[in-house]
């Protein structure tokens, strides 16, 4: 087993056993990589970072079920991932409403390539659509891709690629 996957399966453990400082050493070693997850499946950075801290508090809450056999990084990214899917069907919208200060630029500019990236998608077919849920939604790999699909793994690979080359196409006309 990893180093890093050890570090943070001992940690886990001291977790559970109540030992603050080991959600401390967790959240350092760990805190970066489940942003970043997080902002892969959610458009906002608040809900993102909101998300997180609720990874931590689920991970102190159930500690004490945590098999110590088990890759403790995946289980992270496994709470992350539920929690943002969970959020995104319960929103059942993934656009923000126009933000009130304007003057916050990182938020503008979410805001902004949110909605570019959803009027990208509607372009897109229904089996499109599908292609790019399964690959970088759901994270499946192209052979599952055609297997889900019932195609062949070269008919699915040219499809994607003929659909992120679409996608990228109408972002670039519209910026």
């Amino acid at each position: 087993m990893d180093k890093l996957v050890e570090k943070i399966n001992k940690l886990i453990v001291r977790i559970a056993k109540g030992d603050t400082y080991a959600l401390d050493e967790l959240f350092v070693i760990t805190g970066r990589m489940l942003l970043f997850m997080a902002r892969k499946y959610l458009y906002n950075k608040s809900y993102a970072e909101d998300l997180v801290s609720e990874t931590y508090l689920k991970v102190v809450k159930s500690a004490d079920s945590f098999d110590k056999k088990q890759n403790g990084l995946n289980w992270l990214y496994k709470i992350v991932k539920n929690g943002a899917l969970n959020h995104n069907l319960k929103e059942r919208n993934f656009t923000e409403p126009i933000p009130e200060n304007v003057a916050d630029k990182d938020y503008a500019s979410e805001w902004l390539d949110t909605i570019l990236v959803e009027n990208a998608v509607s372009t897109l077919s229904d089996e499109e659509k599908d292609l790019i849920y399964l690959r970088y939604w759901e994270g499946y790999g192209i052979q599952e891709i055609a297997d889900k699909l019932g195609k062949p793994l070269s008919t699915t690979h040219d499809m994607l690629k003929r659909t992120c080359k679409k996608l990228k196409q109408y972002l670039n006309t519209e910026k």
